[in-house]
C-alpha cells in the first residue's frame, strides 16, 4: 500500500529472504530503511505453504497502537516482489494493533511493580517481537 512501510518475506532462489520496504508509490517496489528500528528479521516456510515472520521492531515510547496491513502478493520478479491486486480481500485486510490497554478498575488498583528483566513485561511497551502466519507471500505493514 503506498506510503506504508512493509517487512517483506518470500523465497529468493530457494531460500527465505525478510527485506525492508519503504512504499511510495504503486509503480515501484524498492527496497529501502523504515523510519523505525527493525532488528533479527527471519521467516520460515512450512510444507504447507504457510511462511512465518519473525523479528523485532521499536516503536516510540508513548505509542499506544498499530495499524497493520497485510497482503498475499502474486510472487517475485527479478529478486523484487510483484504488486498485490487491489481486490476487496485486500483493501479489507488491516487491522490495529493495541501496545496498552486502559482499564477503568471498579476498585482501587495496587501500585506497578517494575517486572523483573527477564519476564518480558514492564510497564510501557518498548519493542515488540512480531510472528505470524499468512498464507503465501507476507506483507506486514505499520503506520506510525
Amino acid at each position: 500500500m503506498a506510503g506504508s512501510q512493509a517487512l517483506l518475506a518470500f523465497k529468493n532462489n530457494g531460500s527465505m529472504v525478510v527485506k525492508t520496504y519503504n512504499i511510495s508509490s504503486y509503480s515501484s517496489i524498492v527496497e529501502g530503511k523504515l523510519s523505525f528500528d527493525v532488528w533479527d528479521l527471519e521467516a520460515e516456510a512450512g510444507s504447507d505453504g504457510k511462511m512465518v515472520l519473525y523479528g523485532s521492531l521499536k516503536v516510540e515510547e508513548s505509542a499506544e497502537k498499530l495499524n497493520q496491513v497485510w497482503q498475499v502478493g502474486p510472487g517475485i520478479a527479478d529478486g523484487h516482489p510483484m504488486k498485490h491486486e487491489f481486490d476487496k480481500a485486500n483493501l479489507g485486510s488491516v487491522g490495529e494493533l493495541q501496545l496498552v490497554e486502559k482499564l477503568t478498575p471498579s476498585s482501587p488498583s495496587p501500585s506497578p511493580q517494575v517486572a523483573n528483566a527477564n519476564s518480558g513485561y514492564g510497564l510501557r511497551v518498548t519493542q515488540l517481537n512480531v510472528g505470524f502466519w499468512i498464507l503465501g507471500l507476507i506483507y506486514f505493514i505499520v503506520f506510525m
